[in-house]
């Protein structure tokens, strides 16, 4: 069984600290994953709770604020199966499927969402926040 270390919600880097307004390229290799992620923080920065767990409905209700097509996670939780070359797989090679992402982003038994760690600096390294200097 894979353990994950989940972000607490007072975690050292908050949903502030990271910048949802632009895409988080390059945070999780793969667009639509990244697209997820910036919803998440953003919906985060919103409630103003730090890494507090989230239900899948209160994810859904803000982002269906601006669309109705249903959040998808894409990644985030579970691992998708690709080919491990799109290029043969274009081709019209067949070959066997990998698993690509999960894992940071964990549904508890308790049906709550948390983000891990490694979700966390993904996001930030891809878009820290600039804060305006204090002093």
């Amino acid at each position: 069984m894979k353990t994950y270390s989940i972000a607490p919600p007072n975690y050292h880097l908050q949903p502030a600290d990271i910048d949802a307004s632009r895409h988080l390229f390059d945070a999780f290799d793969h667009h639509e994953t990244e697209i997820s992620a910036g919803w998440i923080v953003e919906f985060m920065q919103a409630r103003g709770e730090g890494w507090v767990p989230f239900t899948y409905e209160e994810i859904d209700a803000f982002y269906g604020r601006k669309h109705k097509n249903g959040f998808t996670f894409n990644r985030l939780v579970d691992p998708e199966m690709i080919p491990p070359s799109l290029a043969r797989a274009f081709a019209g090679y067949f070959d066997e499927r990998i698993p690509a992402g999960g894992g940071w982003v964990v549904l508890g038994d308790d049906k709550r969402f948390r983000v891990t760690v490694d979700f966390v600096e993904r996001c930030h390294m891809s878009r820290p926040a600039q804060h305006a200097p204090t002093g």
